[in-house]
């Protein structure tokens, strides 16, 4: 009986399973280092130094967010991504784009220092943002990785450069006691991760380029996601900004706990978007659009089945998960996991079925999804803050990610690759699940 699998094609699924696999240890492992920090961190620092660190780190990335102009992802798109000038002239971009991050992080931390009434981010914000400028001359050799799904080496670096940061950031607050611990581990992080990135590039340094041509296409394609980018940034962050505003300093440090712990399965399927299905989705698309709605099918399956449950027990178990690993200063983040798990559920859904819409060059349409989503992220934390205070404003980040799906459902039935069957199974199984595990636990309410 033969086959309709191609040499070409059997190399590719086999690339697209080493990459996964790769991904998912890679994830556990830089998410057991994160953790593991967190939990040594909360015993040298005090929880105000928390709701500190989210506000200066959501102003950052708010300003890398704004600065993004899809370099990484048009490399890894472009039928040009292996050429020498093409490298050259992204890499020139990310160097002046770290360069500009931190000129504006600069100029921005006067009025975030108002605006927060605090002094240390007047200092901490320039500190932190220079590493950006650092990161800006990581070696070109990265974003080929990403393009060829060269995922073992990608991560090497990655958690290479992780491990150095949080040994450095932990040695520092032991000693010192201060959120300048994490500034300074941060900024050593970067200048190993730089020197790294050119060691196993094997020396060949970059040059300064501007290719008309390149630079064209980038920017074709980047446009949009420089305006989709600055949309995620409201969507991902803007839930921190709005309860700045409201929340105590050591609420707010909770709140940034219980993110960590709700976004930590996302977070596993955006790396392997990231670094196996975009470029891989790219490959195909290039090569032949036939039958790339059974492809994503079949991995989005896989990746629901493999994510969705772990978010329900999150959902069922917060309160039990934060008692457990926290002391009883911290005990108050285990309701907010519990009730943005919920909301995890809906952005493990989207982003499962959205990634397939930047390999199509769609960058439009994913923009006005954003739109979308950061529209629906204010409206509901406002009318959730409005009639239920600030149970009513975390709800509303939760709600928020479950009511955007439609707008994607409509973006992705119009390339025809919507799988109506395949999420509302997700959406009511998950809801199922939840169910069934407050049940068993006798009634535990959020």
């Amino acid at each position: 009986m033969g086959s309709d699998l191609t040499p070409s094609t059997l190399s590719l699924k086999r690339r697209a399973i080493s990459g996964s696999g790769w991904s998912v240890l890679g994830f556990i492992a830089a998410q057991s280092l994160r953790l593991l920090s967190n939990l040594i961190l909360t015993r040298l620092l005090f929880p105000e130094v928390f709701g500190l660190l989210a506000l200066v780190t959501v102003v950052l990335h708010g300003i890398k967010m704004f600065s993004d102009i899809g370099i990484s992802t048009s490399v890894m798109r472009d039928d040009r991504g292996d050429e020498k000038d093409y490298l050259n002239t992204a890499w020139t971009l990310q160097a002046i784009r770290g360069l500009l991050i931190w000129i504006v992080s600069c100029l921005l931390a006067y009025p975030a220092s108002v605006i927060y009434n605090s002094s240390e981010i007047f200092w901490l914000i320039p500190a932190i943002g220079f590493s950006a400028v650092i990161q800006g001359f990581n070696s070109p050799t990265i974003l080929s990785y990403r393009r060829h799904l060269r995922v073992r080496r990608l991560l090497s670096w990655e958690l290479s450069t992780q491990v150095l940061t949080v040994v450095i950031t932990i040695l520092l607050a032991w000693k010192y006691s201060s959120v300048w611990s994490v500034a300074i581990g941060g900024i050593f992080g970067a200048l190993f991760g730089c020197v790294l990135s050119h060691i196993i590039a094997g020396g060949k340094l970059p040059k300064f380029t501007l290719d008309s041509d390149a630079l064209g296409n980038i920017w074709t394609f980047g446009r949009w996601i420089f305006l989709s980018t600055a949309l995620t940034f409201v969507i991902q962050q803007g839930d921190v900004l709005i309860l700045g505003a409201f929340l105590s300093k050591q609420d707010l440090g909770m709140f940034a706990i219980a993110v960590i712990w709700s976004r930590a399965v996302l977070q596993l399927l955006l790396k392997i978007n990231d670094q196996v299905l975009m470029p891989l989705y790219s490959q195909i698309i290039r090569e032949d659009k036939t039958g790339i709605k059974s492809k994503i099918k079949v991995a989005r399956t896989h990746l629901l089945l493999a994510t969705l449950p772990m978010v329900c027990l999150m959902v069922v178990g917060g309160q039990f998960v934060i008692e457990l690993l926290y002391d009883s200063r911290y005990f108050n983040a285990g309701w907010m996991l519990q009730v943005l798990s919920v909301g995890t559920i809906g952005s493990i859904v989207s982003a499962s079925a959205g990634a397939a819409l930047l390999p199509l060059g769609d960058s439009f349409n994913f923009m006005l999804f954003q739109v979308a989503r950061a529209l629906l992220l204010i409206l509901c934390m406002l009318m959730g803050g409005y009639y239920f205070g600030v149970v009513g404003l975390i709800s509303g980040v939760a709600a928020s990610k479950i009511l955007s799906y439609p707008f994607l459902a409509v973006i992705l039935s119009r390339h025809k690759i919507w799988l109506p069957t395949l999420d509302i199974s997700a959406f009511l199984l998950s809801g199922l699940f939840i169910a069934l595990g407050f049940w068993l636990t006798n009634g535990v309410k959020l």
